[in-house]
């Protein structure tokens, strides 16, 4: 008689797989690239487990504050300019402009 291994189990033998692999890399001080190569694993599934892992969900971006020299306070508000623009990669930017609402930015 087999034992059957229910879902969540096999889930968690796979976050544990996953897990040890990405410490395995960070340790490693090899490209991602390298590590898949010399390990037969998928690229872009350790890059995904990387980031689920990390518990950010994100690519590993952080914000940082930047500080408004004197003359650029002063060009503000202007109505065709944001007050705030982001740029990230890949052709994305977030621009918020200086009468935004914190209800909707929130939503």
């Amino acid at each position: 008689m087999t034992k059957q291994i229910s879902r969540r189990e096999k889930q968690l033998r796979n976050q544990r797989h996953w897990q040890a692999h990405v410490r395995a890399l960070q340790q490693s001080g090899l490209s991602r690239a390298e590590y898949c190569r010399q390990h037969k694993l998928s690229y872009h599934a350790l890059a995904y487990w990387q980031r689920k892992l990390s518990g950010s969900g994100s690519n590993g971006s952080t914000l940082v504050p930047v500080p408004l020299g004197h003359g650029l306070s002063q060009s503000f508000p202007r109505p065709d300019r944001a007050a705030l623009r982001v740029i990230l990669p890949g052709r994305l930017s977030v621009e918020v402009g200086d009468t935004f609402s914190p209800t909707t930015l929130l939503r």
